[in-house]
């Protein structure tokens, strides 16, 4: 990567309030780049975990942390009690064993099991546009964490002494695992891209790659990945402790207590960056689900030619969407974002205008005096 790709400028409190934080303000001083060009990537990666976590910084709010603490507590809560350290009584399995838990351990799990659905709660109240897959992450987490307890059932060491004849049950929760993985990431990357298309359409190419560019998911996505290795890291520490106790395990136990707040962390990170990439508003479903919602609906109003001016033909920026709004380009020159004409532009704030100035005449007239006339059927 090179300082072309990120223009120069500062993060301070002295930059206009209404110019939100982006990606092309991240200034690297030291390029691997510089050392070879196969290392641009890692640049790629560090400007976008820099951008990423600036913007945690200033934007994790008191609801944030809560939810994240909530998390901490009732994983703590279930993971360590005094059955844990003595053994428990092996004899004594399923329902039966869960019956003969009483006292401060009963009470444990009853209160671990409350605050994980109080944290569930407060991560759909927290990130709404993710509400739709939280039935996924549920699915990820449960999956790569079984999978780890069908390992050891067979193997109490694994994975020392693997066979591959007794890993059928955990082979196919992994793969359960990386297959809703994969699809809530190709719902957020082509959400993603929609969200370009639609909002940060431009006539010249180069503003939209710049706009690919700053809605970069690179470093989200190896949060993804990493968030998925983080659970079945934990899911093996935490089955390996119980399924070997032997006396040189303690720092199994540890690397379990480390990696669960790990997992609630980049749990909740990978769920508020594209909500603060695409807005509220947005619905995260690949093309596939835009497509089949959009064949339910009625036919609307579809117009896709280009505006042009009415009096010299000059092509303008103006075009309809599918409701019949007319959609046009901000006139802030620091923003790329487009919208309903006379709305407010959702990454300025500025009033999206409902004139246009033609490019070659000069001509001044309504949004709508650029688009043709067209029969709605």
């Amino acid at each position: 990567m090179s300082e072309d790709e990120f223009p120069e400028g500062n993060i301070s409190a002295d930059d206009d309030d209404k110019m939100p934080l982006r990606l092309g303000y991240i200034e690297l001083t030291r390029l691997f780049a510089d050392v070879h060009p196969i290392l641009a990537p890692v640049d790629s990666l560090r400007a976008q975990w820099s951008f990423q976590l600036r913007l945690l910084w200033t934007e994790w709010d008191r609801a944030y942390l809560v939810t994240f603490l909530t998390g901490v507590i009732a994983f703590l809560l279930g993971a360590v009690s005094g059955e844990l350290f003595d053994g428990g009584d092996p004899k004594v399995v399923g329902l039966e064993g869960l019956s003969s838990i009483d006292g401060f351990e009963f009470f444990q799990i009853i209160l671990s099991g409350v605050l994980w659905l109080w944290f569930f709660a407060q991560i759909s109240i927290n990130f709404p546009i993710m509400k739709g897959h939280l039935v996924n992450i549920l699915i990820i987490w449960i999956c790569a964490i079984s999978a780890q307890m069908m390992y050891h059932v067979m193997n109490p060491q694994f994975p020392l002494g693997l066979k591959f004849g007794e890993m059928l049950g955990g082979v196919v929760l992994s793969a359960i695992a990386i297959f809703f993985t994969y699809f809530f990431w190709k719902a957020v990357t082509e959400t993603r891209d929609l969200h370009v298309q639609e909002h940060h359409l431009h006539t010249d190419v180069r503003v939209m790659e710049r706009a690919m560019t700053e809605h970069s998911l690179f470093a989200w996505t190896t949060m993804v990945v990493g968030w998925v290795v983080m659970l079945m890291v934990n899911g093996w520490s935490g089955s390996h402790y119980i399924a070997d106790r032997t006396a040189g395990n303690t720092g199994v136990l540890i690397l379990h207590l480390i990696t669960g707040p790990i997992v609630i962390y980049l749990l909740m990170h990978i769920l508020w960056f594209p909500q603060r990439m695409l807005g509220e508003g947005t619905k995260v479903r690949t093309k596939a689900a835009a497509k089949a919602d959009a064949d339910l609906l009625e036919p609307s109003l579809v117009i896709e030619a280009e505006g042009e001016c009415s009096s010299c033909g000059t092509p303008a920026p103006v075009n309809r969407n599918n409701s019949g709004e007319i959609i046009v380009d901000c006139e802030n020159e620091d923003c790329y974002s487009r919208g309903k004409s006379g709305a407010t532009c959702g990454d300025c704030d500025s009033v999206l205008p409902t004139r246009i100035n033609c490019s070659s005449c000069g001509l001044n007239s309504p949004a709508g005096d650029y688009l043709p006339d067209s029969e709605a059927w």
